[in-house]
C-alpha cells in the first residue's frame, strides 16, 4: 500500500499548520531508545512515526543542515565542509514557508550555524548569539581575533537557553502560522555531564519539558514536529572517536521522529525504508500541500516509493589530500566507494564489520554504477563564502576548540589515492598533536608532527602546526621556513600569516613581519590581534 493513502482526507493540512524542526546535533540513532531517550521515543509511540533508517548526507554540521533546509546534495550546493557558506541564491524551507505567510524563526545552539554562514535565509528571526573575528582557511579554526594570540571563540550555548528563547518568541506569536527551527548542541563534545549517553539523557529531559510547554500553550496538538540530527558520533567505532572522517552508520544513521497534528491522517508508526535528510523539506511541504521548488533534489517520503540514499565525506581529501568517500544505501545494502571499496549487508551486519565487496561482486558493481550517477556531477571547487556574499573578506571556519580537524583547501596533499582507512593512524597522531599543543606541550607535539610529515610530507596542516609548536618553543629560526612553505601553498590562511608574522618579528625581521601582519589583516579585518601586531611592528620600524 502506498503511504500516500494514509493522507486521504487530510484537507486541513493547509499552509497554516505550525511546523517545528528540531535538530539535536551529533545524535546517534542507536542511542535514541526508551532507556536513554524515553520522552523522544514517546513522540513516535503516541501517534507519531519513527523512521528507522534515516541517513545523513554528510557528517558535518553546516553541510548537513544545508542539505536539510535546501534539499540539495552537498556536491550540488558545494557546502561540503564546515568551513563554508550557504549560497546566497539558495532556496530554503524557511524561505518557501515565509513566502506562504509563515512567521519564521530559528534558535541556534552553536557557532557552526552562526548567521554569517548563510543558513538564515528565509528566517524573520535568527537567534544566534555568536561571532568570530577570524578564521583559518587551511584548518578552519574559528578564532576570536581578540587581544593576544588567542584562537578561541564562544562556540555554544546550553539547550535550556535555546529553548527558553524559542518559548519567548512563541509567546509573542500566538495563533499565527509559525515555522520554528531549534538547534541543540548539548550532545556534542566536550561533554559537560561526563559521557555521551548522559548528554543524550539531559537533552531528552529538556525536550520532554519543551513538549509539555507546547502542549499547555496549545501548540503541540496542532503542530507538525520533526525531530532529527545532522549526524551521529563515532564513539570509537571503526577507530573514529567523533565524526566527519568516515561514513559508517555510526555517523550517518540519525534519528527521525515525526509528530503529526491531531486529527491528521498519519504514516504508520514505523517506516523501515531508508530515507535521507535531503527528503525532509519536500516532505514537510508535501504534508502542507505546498509545491516544492524546482531546486529541491529530495523527494517527499509520503508517497512511499523506494529510494536510494547518497552520502559523502570529503574531509580526508580536503584536509590531508587523501581520498574522498561516497556511499549509497539501497534497502539493506550499503556500498562505500573508496580506493578499497566496501559493501555491507546492514540487515545482517549493522556494525559494518564484514566487507562483502569480493563475496558479492555483482551487488557491488550494481551499486557502484548507481553511485556514479551522483558522482558524475562536475567536480567544481566549493562555493566560497566570499563568492556567496560578494564580500571578499567573508569568513569561513571550523572549531578547533571542539576537537574538529576542519577541512582546508582541496588537494593540499599529493596522495589523493590514499584510502582514509589506511591513513587513520596519521589522523589519530594529528589529533594527538593538536591536543598536545592545546595543553602547552610543544616538545611532544613537535615529535608527533615530525613523525606525520615523515610519512606524509605534503600534509600542510601538520607542517603549519609544526611551525606553531616551534614558535611555542621559541625556536623562531626553525619555525620560519616551515611556515613559509605553508604560506606559499595556502596564501589565504590567516593562522599561517599571523604566526609567520610572530616568528619573523621575534627573529628581528620587522619588515617581513609587517608584510605578514598586513596579509593577516586583509584576510580578517575584524581580528584585533592582527591589527595590534601590525601597528606594533610599524611603530618599531619607524
Amino acid at each position: 500500500m502506498r503511504l500516500a493513502l494514509f493522507f486521504a482526507g487530510a484537507a486541513f493540512c493547509a499552509a497554516q499548520t505550525p511546523v517545528f524542526v528540531i535538530s539535536v546535533d551529533t545524535l546517534r540513532a542507536d542511542h535514541v531508545d526508551t532507556r536513554r531517550a524515553p520522552h523522544l521515543m514517546s513522540w513516535a509511540a503516541q501517534g507519531g512515526t519513527l523512521f528507522t533508517a534515516a541517513e545523513s548526507q554528510i557528517p558535518l554540521t553546516l553541510p548537513s543542515h544545508t542539505v536539510l533546509f535546501t534539499s540539495t546534495y552537498p556536491y550540488a550546493n558545494h557546502v561540503e565542509e564546515n568551513a563554508g557558506s550557504v549560497p546566497k541564491s539558495a532556496v530554503t524551507l524557511a524561505s518557501v514557508l515565509k513566502a506562504r505567510g509563515y512567521q519564521t524563526a530559528a534558535f541556534i545552539g552553536s557557532i557552526f550555524l552562526e548567521r554569517e554562514l548563510g543558513l538564515d535565509r528565509g528566517f524573520d528571526t535568527y537567534d544566534s548569539p555568536f561571532r568570530f573575528g577570524a578564521f583559518s582557511r587551511l584548518s578552519g579554526e574559528m578564532l576570536s581575533g581578540g587581544n593576544g594570540n588567542s584562537y578561541s571563540a564562544r562556540e555554544r550555548r546550553p539547550g535550556a537557553l535555546v529553548l527558553r528563547a524559542a518559548n519567548q518568541w512563541l509567546v509573542a506569536h500566538p495563533n499565527q502560522p509559525v515555522f520554528v527551527f531549534i538547534h541543540l548542541f548539548d550532545v556534542h563534545k566536550p561533554y559537560t555531564l561526563g559521557s555521551y549517553d548522559a548528554q543524550v539523557g539531559a537533552v531528552d529531559q529538556l525536550l520532554g519539558a519543551f513538549q509539555e510547554t507546547l502542549r499547555k500553550a496549545g501548540w503541540w496538538d496542532r503542530s507538525l514536529v520533526v525531530l532529527t540530527s545532522d549526524h551521529g558520533e563515532g564513539l570509537g567505532d571503526h577507530g573514529e572517536s567523533d565524526h566527519g572522517y568516515f561514513i559508517y552508520e555510526s555517523t550517518l544513521h540519525v534519528p527521525l521522529i515525526v509528530h503529526w497534528p491531531q486529527g491528521a491522517a498519519k504514516l504508520p508508526a514505523r517506516v523501515e525504508q531508508p530515507v535521507g535528510l535531503v527528503e525532509i523539506a519536500p516532505s514537510v511541504l508535501d504534508f502542507l500541500k505546498i509545491p516544492a521548488p524546482a531546486s529541491f533534489q529530495g523527494k517527499s517520503v509520503l508517497d512511499g516509493s523506494a529510494r536510494v540514499v547518497f552520502s559523502e565525506s570529503v574531509y580526508a581529501r580536503d584536509s590531508f589530500g587523501w581520498a574522498a568517500l561516497r556511499s549509497l544505501r539501497s534497502g539493506g545494502w550499503k556500498f562505500i566507494d573508496a580506493p578499497k571499496p566496501e559493501l555491507y549487508d546492514l540487515s545482517k551486519d549493522p556494525g559494518e564489520r564484514r566487507n562483502l565487496v569480493t563475496a558479492n561482486a555483482a551487488q557491488a558493481a550494481t551499486m557502484r554504477a548507481q553511485l556514479a550517477k551522483f558522482s558524475a556531477a562536475p567536480a567544481t571547487a566549493p562555493v566560497s563564502a566570499a563568492a556567496n556574499t560578494g564580500d571578499p573578506q567573508r569568513k569561513k571556519e571550523v572549531l578547533e576548540s571542539l576537537g574538529y580537524l576542519a577541512p582546508g583547501p582541496r588537494g593540499v596533499g599529493k596522495q589523493a589515492s590514499a584510502d582514509p582507512k589506511d591513513r587513520l593512524p596519521l589522523l589519530l597522531d594529528y589529533e594527538e598533536a593538536v591536543d598536545l599543543l592545546s595543553r602547552k606541550r610543544p616538545e611532544a607535539a613537535i615529535v608527533k608532527l615530525r613523525g606525520i610529515l615523515g610519512a606524509d610530507p605534503g600534509n600542510l596542516l601538520a607542517r603549519r602546526d609544526l611551525g606553531v609548536a616551534l614558535i611555542e618553543r621559541k625556536d623562531f629560526a626553525k619555525a620560519i621556513p616551515e611556515l613559509q612553505r605553508v604560506a606559499a601553498a595556502a596564501p589565504d590562511d590567516y593562522v599561517t600569516r599571523f604566526e609567520l608574522g610572530i616568528a619573523t618579528e621575534q627573529a628581528g625581521r620587522l619588515r617581513e613581519a609587517a608584510d605578514q601582519f598586513e596579509a593577516a589583516v586583509r584576510l580578517a579585518p575584524e581580528a584585533v590581534q592582527a591589527k595590534e601586531a601590525l601597528e606594533r611592528v610599524r611603530s618599531a620600524i619607524r
